[in-house]
């Protein structure tokens, strides 16, 4: 098991938080069993603001589906996951 860091925004953290699954570019490896800790970055003042989570994959499925946050370039670059999270 590994633990791997991952900036989330204010806007996403107290939903993410408590979400079951997540969607992210496909651009770290990620295997089921890891953990991400997600540490919340603020994009104004471009530092973390000292909150964070931690989650453990569940399952995980890689797709290039679209997404919002991503360009076609990268999606097409790395694949997205669809990460399932343990309770």
């Amino acid at each position: 098991m590994r633990i791997i860091e991952k900036k989330i925004w204010p806007d996403m953290f107290e939903e993410d938080q408590s979400a079951d699954m997540d969607f992210r570019l496909a651009d770290f490896a990620l295997e089921v069993g890891d953990a991400i800790r997600f540490r919340e970055w603020d994009p104004k003042t471009k530092k973390y603001t000292g909150r964070e989570f931690v989650k453990q994959v569940k399952k995980l499925v890689h797709t290039g589906s679209p997404n919002r946050y991503w360009g076609p370039k990268e999606i097409v670059n790395y694949g997205m996951y669809l990460i399932e999270w343990e309770e």
